[in-house]
């Protein structure tokens, strides 16, 4: 791929919709499929920095609602409808009738345990002793690690690396 392939960006304004219309011809130009559907949008490009890199526009899906659910939590009370996209037949019903029962019961209790969001890589070595080897030396240099990721990426932060060995893959 030479640079000229490369994904049109804008480093300065990069959701609007002159940039979604120059990734739409590119994507046309590269494979000869025209996003006539998915370039038909009526969302601000805008609301969606930091939410979806190289915005191209957006596609449609069937939404039924599903509810109510009665939910008792530290931040959620009351009664909440639920969309849901799918083309799963019987599957709103199905959750519905889910929520019915859960909500007859006294309905669902939530709280928020942790505030983090999660990637879960595998790698996978020659055998078990070279990926024990590789969880051992993560533990050793999680400090370096973090750091690397601070000066990497403006606002994550890497906060801890659970380990789950399994044969030899971790």
């Amino acid at each position: 791929m030479s640079k000229s392939d490369r994904i049109p960006r804008d480093r300065d304004n990069d959701h609007t919709r002159e940039m979604a219309s120059q990734r739409a011809t590119f994507v046309a130009e590269m494979t000869g499929a025209k996003l006539d559907m998915v370039a038909s949008y009526t969302i601000d490009p805008a609301v969606t920095n930091g939410n979806i890199e190289n915005f191209t526009g957006t596609a449609q899906v069937p939404i039924g609602i599903a509810g109510p659910l009665t939910m008792v939590g530290e931040h959620a009370r009351g009664d909440f409808y639920v969309p849901m996209a799918t083309t799963e037949g019987t599957l709103v019903a199905s959750y519905s009738r889910g929520m019915r029962v859960i909500s007859e019961c006294g309905g669902a209790r939530s709280t928020v345990v942790k505030h983090s969001m999660q990637r879960a890589p595998v790698f996978i070595f020659a055998n078990a002793l070279e990926a024990r080897d590789f969880g051992e030396w993560l533990r050793e240099n999680l400090d370096s690690i973090r750091g690397v990721v601070k000066i990497s990426v403006e606002i994550p932060r890497l906060t801890e690396i659970e380990q789950y060995p399994v044969a030899n893959m971790l």
